[in-house]
C-alpha cells in the first residue's frame, strides 16, 4: 500500500520537505503538488501512473473539495479499494508513518487511523495565570 499527499501549490513537495528533515526518507510515500501550471487531467495522470504501481492507496488531500480531492475521489470509481481523507495534518503522517505498521491496514482503515491521531495532535496553547500571593509592603 501507499499513501499519496497531494494539494495545491507546493503542499505536496513542503510535507514531503517536512517529513524528510523530522524522518528521513519513509517508503510508502508520494507526494503530487497541483500547481497552477496543471490542469485536472494531468493530475489525474499524475495520480493514474502511482497508482499503477501499487492499486492499495490512501490518498492524503489538502483540502475538502478541492481539485487534487476531487480527482483522487473520481478515481475511487475505478480503484474502489483506495480511500481518501483531507484536512489531516504533518503530526499525522509522521506519527503513522514512523510507527511502520501501517502498510497492514487497509486505505479505509488506516485513513480512519488518520482522522482520529490529527484530531489528537490538533491542540491550542493558553497561558495559564498562576496566581502569587501579595507581597507584604515592608518586603516581609
Amino acid at each position: 500500500m501507499q499513501i499519496i499527499v497531494s494539494g495545491h501549490g507546493k503542499f505536496a513537495s513542503g510535507i514531503q520537505s517536512n517529513i524528510k528533515l523530522l524522518a528521513g526518507n519513509l517508503p510508502g510515500l508520494s507526494f503530487v503538488d497541483f500547481t497552477g501550471e496543471m490542469d485536472e487531467q494531468q493530475l489525474q495522470d499524475k495520480f493514474t501512473a502511482l497508482l499503477k504501481a501499487d492499486e492499495q492507496a490512501l490518498f492524503f488531500c489538502d483540502l475538502f473539495g478541492g481539485t487534487p480531492y476531487k480527482q483522487a475521489v473520481l478515481l475511487t470509481r475505478q480503484y474502489p479499494q483506495i480511500a481518501v481523507v483531507t484536512g489531516c495534518n504533518v503530526g499525522s503522517l509522521l506519527e503513522i508513518c514512523v510507527a511502520g505498521d501501517w502498510q497492514k491496514s487497509s486505505p479505509a482503515e488506516l485513513g480512519e487511523k488518520f482522522i482520529a491521531t490529527s484530531k489528537q495532535a490538533t491542540r491550542m496553547f493558553h497561558h495559564r495565570h498562576v496566581q502569587t500571593e501579595p507581597v507584604d509592603g515592608d518586603g516581609i
